[in-house]
């Protein structure tokens, strides 16, 4: 085989992935062959195993009438023999046939593809992907141009790396669309959330994400990252991300959350983190190690102080130094607008958190958050 032949195999797997990978490939092929024209199609086997019933997870074809291609998909891929082949078996069948006087007679498909395209011959191969789904795609040779005495050789060592094409885009297909259905659902709810990478880079924000960085209140993005307001913060995030890539079960410090304050003077932002599963990243998005959740307090804070008090307990100076706790204020801060000492405020703080079974500020904001 050519040197050439092997550069054509080295770009079909360098087009996997991309959004016109198979038009692509099939376009050079064609070239490559001599085509006049190329059909190709990715159909889920029939529940009777004799016929397609549902065509097309996608299809396509390269130097086809728009016509053409319409009566294609409508009617004519039911009097494809090739396909029906392949919806009855697991072998992958190829045809190689001269259309004669005698196939034009009996074989609708033979007097349309002849009629359509003025082409006598095709080559072609039909397969089964796995999991019920069967490909095929075939050439359609120019009238006059004989079979080339390599033609089959080399076709039949191009086929299975064609193949591949077909399954890969295929299962591409199908992680693009569970992308796309989870990114809705994100959106249509709401939530400010983001897909992390490893290094903190952003890899996706959702809309309700993009609003809340936009305000430039404590928490922004440039350059594709996260920023923060505060140096201390921004230390304080990288390292959340280092816990919860590598977390230490013996230290005990399994903080995922932390709070960021709003100089604004509002409700301060509870980030929290988690890592993506591992199916997560294979099905979804490779790049994403982290999601992080981005909590707004002040969406919604209107009698919630009643809520607290009645869940946990609090008593009424215990909810009103959780309010201004949740506000980022310092303890002095808190301490002269409520009249009483700081230590007093340090007392009622380290009972709010008692009486939430939390461990720290950004905990018991997270929680009263939720509740929220």
């Amino acid at each position: 085989m050519a040197e050439d032949a092997f550069a054509l195999i080295g770009s079909i797997y360098d087009a996997v992935g991309e959004d016109d990978a198979v038009p692509h490939v099939m376009g050079n092929l064609s070239a490559r062959l001599g085509a006049t024209l190329a059909f190709w199609y990715v159909v889920r086997r029939g529940a009777s195993g004799d016929a397609v019933r549902t065509p097309f997870l996608f299809e396509g074809g390269f130097g086809v009438r728009e016509d053409t291609l319409r009566e294609f998909r409508e009617e004519m891929w039911r009097h494809d023999y090739a396909l029906r082949a392949a919806s009855v078996t697991d072998r992958t069948t190829e045809t190689h046939e001269l259309i004669s006087t005698a196939e034009l007679a009996k074989n609708d498909y033979a007097h349309w593809i002849r009629s359509s395209a003025g082409v006598d011959r095709r080559i072609g191969r039909s397969t089964d992907l796995g999991g019920g789904v069967v490909a095929g795609w075939a050439f359609h040779m120019p009238s006059g141009l004989k079979r080339r005495p390599r033609e089959r050789a080399q076709f039949d060592i191009l086929a299975p790396h064609v193949r591949n094409l077909f399954r890969l885009t295929s299962q591409f297909g199908e992680i693009r669309a569970q992308r796309e259905g989870l990114e809705h659902v994100v959106n249509e709810q709401q939530h400010a959330v983001l897909l992390l990478a490893a290094d903190g880079s952003i890899c996706w924000a959702s809309d309700a994400a993009h609003r809340l960085c936009s305000r430039n209140d404590g928490i922004a993005w440039a350059s594709g990252k996260m920023t923060f307001a505060r140096s201390a913060e921004k230390q304080g995030f990288d390292s959340l991300l280092q816990r919860v890539l590598k977390p230490d079960p013996s230290s005990g410090n399994g903080a995922s959350k932390m709070a960021v304050s709003r100089p604004s003077g509002g409700f301060p932002y509870v980030i929290e983190v988690s890592r993506t599963p591992a199916s997560f990243r294979r099905g979804v998005h490779g790049g994403a190690t982290f999601i992080a959740t981005l909590h707004d307090s002040d969406r919604s804070t209107d009698g919630c102080p009643e809520i607290w008090r009645e869940m946990f307990g609090l008593t009424p100076m215990e909810t009103r130094v959780a309010m201004l706790t949740m506000r980022g204020l310092s303890d002095q801060t808190i301490a002269a607008q409520l009249a009483i000492g700081v230590g007093t405020v340090r007392s009622h703080q380290k009972q709010l958190l008692a009486k939430t079974q939390t461990r720290s500020k950004a905990e018991a904001a997270h929680l009263l958050t939720r509740i929220n």
